[in-house]
Parts: structure tokens; C-alpha cells; sequence
């Protein structure tokens, strides 16, 4: 495994990895003595892409409430059992001055040393296309944690050559199949994908090694998938598109789409967050 695909591995592992509730509805994000707490909180933040309220609360009773979007905090909404919260809940927009605030208020919570849960709400105001606020990446920097630790892997070889990025698929000739136009649109974007099911099952495009991961990871949990599509889905099994947070220090991001009785998965380049409904809404025309 090469670190260009370090980051599918382990968005792909946290997909997988079932979710413990908590009674009252909350999910658990980090057990009592979890080797990194703060690490499990700001991966938490990286994979919210919509704006949301998530609201982290210690088995001991002290919580914060951070809204975020985009990969970002934006602003703390809530404290509680914690001090010196203060500066940072009378500001509207976290900035860059707020920053070592924050993270004395996160290792507060994480500290603990008690179980982790999170709750996720909508905003309490409007957050959609906010692009201010306080990347999650700078506060994994700060704080030395990798974003996207892949658990227990073992150490990333070097390797010789890094595979060549695709360019993408060309549509064939009479290709009706809304999957396949959906890849096109995307382009290079989309480094790599594979689409099981439907009309074009099999059908893939990108390096030989990403693929490989793509092809497993659907093969063992395709119903889990599903599931996560029916979550966000308006009808039952109807189509609808999903991505995971693209990682800022490594520009990988998963996308996850189903139309037609298929789902495609694939690998995003960069932060093509907004790229998607334009590539979703050319290839339904």
C-alpha cells in the first residue's frame, strides 16, 4: 500500500465500521481508552462535508457544540463543565485568533479520558456556503494527529513511480447508462471508480491498485452501502449521490452514487465538493 492510497483505505474503513448508539441517540466515537479521543473528534469534523450542529459530550457530562461545514469549524454554539470557553462563544465566525482556544477546549473534552459521543443536528443558522471558519486540517497540524489514520496498517512502503491519474471515461457511442455519463462529467476528478450492479456492472476506469481497493470494499459491503445511500435517499433505493470529506493534507475524497440499479464508488481528487451536483445535473440532461 502506497500513501497515494492511504487515505482511500481509510475513508473506506471508517465506512465499514459499524456505528455504537449511546441511549438518548448519540453515537460513540471514541470507547473508554481509545489511544486518541481528540484524534477521533477532529476525524468526526473531516467527514462533514453539509453543514451541521455536532454536539460532543463525555461520559463525565462535559460537552461542546461546534458547527461546522465544508471541512471547517465555524463557530462553538455550546459548553458545558468546561472553562474557558468563553472567547470562542462570543464570536460569531471562529478565526485564526480563536484557534489555540479551541483546541485548549477539545483536549479539555478529550482528556477525559471517558467515552465520546456525538450528536448531529442541523445548523442553528445559516452555514451553506460559508467558506470562513477554522480548517480541520490546521487543527490536526497543530496538534499532530493524522487525519487519515488507517487504524492498524502497517507502515506505507515507497514506491518506485506513483501511478499515472486518469483522465477519465469517454462516453461510448448509444451509452445510455446514467452512472457511466455521471464519471464522464466528472473527468479527471474522479481518479479512479468501479460500478456494481445495473447495466454497466463491472465497468471501472483508474490505476489497477485503487480499483482493487474499490472492487473488495463493494464485493463484502454492498448492503452497508446501501444502507448509508437510503439514509439520504428522498425514495427507497432511488438514486442519489454521496461523498465523503476529501482529506485537505492528502486532496483524496471517496464519492459513493446509485442510479439505475447500480452504485458507483470512487476516488475524488482534491475537494470536487462543488463539482458534483454540476456533473450529477449534465448527466441527467
Amino acid at each position: 500500500m502506497n500513501r497515494g492510497t492511504l487515505p482511500i483505505v481509510a475513508r473506506l474503513t471508517a465506512l465499514q465500521t459499524p456505528a455504537r448508539l449511546a441511549p438518548g441517540g448519540a453515537r460513540v466515537v471514541a470507547e473508554i481508552g481509545h489511544r486518541n479521543p481528540l484524534a477521533a473528534i477532529l476525524r468526526e469534523v473531516n467527514e462533514t462535508i453539509l453543514a451541521r450542529s455536532l454536539c460532543f459530550e463525555s461520559g463525565s457530562g462535559s460537552s461542546l457544540t461546534l458547527e461546522v461545514a465544508g471541512r471547517r469549524v465555524l463557530r462553538l454554539t455550546g459548553a458545558t463543565g468546561l472553562a474557558g470557553a468563553e472567547t470562542c462563544l462570543a464570536a460569531p465566525v471562529l478565526e485564526d485568533e480563536h484557534k489555540d482556544a479551541l483546541i485548549k477546549l477539545l483536549q479539555a473534552l478529550a482528556a477525559q479520558r471517558s467515552e465520546l459521543r456525538v450528536m448531529s443536528a442541523p445548523p442553528g443558522r445559516g452555514s451553506d456556503g460559508v467558506s470562513v471558519g477554522l480548517p480541520v486540517a490546521l487543527l490536526a497540524d497543530l496538534c499532530l494527529i493524522e487525519l487519515n489514520d488507517a487504524g492498524e496498517a502497517e507502515e506505507p512502503e515507497p514506491v518506485a513511480e506513483p501511478p499515472e491519474p486518469a483522465t477519465g471515461v469517454e462516453i461510448e457511442a448509444g451509452d445510455e447508462a446514467f452512472l457511466v455519463r455521471f464519471a464522464a462529467r466528472m473527468g479527471p476528478t474522479l481518479a479512479a471508480w468501479l460500478i456494481s450492479g445495473g447495466s454497466r456492472d463491472g465497468k471501472s476506469d483508474g490505476p489497477e491498485e485503487m480499483v482493487s481497493h474499490l472492487r473488495g470494499f463493494l464485493d463484502d459491503e454492498s448492503e452497508s452501502i446501501a444502507r448509508q445511500l437510503d439514509l439520504v435517499s428522498m425514495v427507497p433505493a432511488g438514486p442519489v449521490c454521496i461523498a465523503l470529506g476529501a482529506a485537505l493534507s492528502e486532496g483524496h475524497g471517496i464519492l459513493c452514487a446509485r442510479a439505475e440499479g447500480g452504485t458507483l464508488l470512487g476516488v475524488i481528487e482534491g475537494d470536487a465538493t462543488q463539482s458534483l451536483l454540476t456533473a450529477w445535473n449534465a448527466a441527467r440532461g
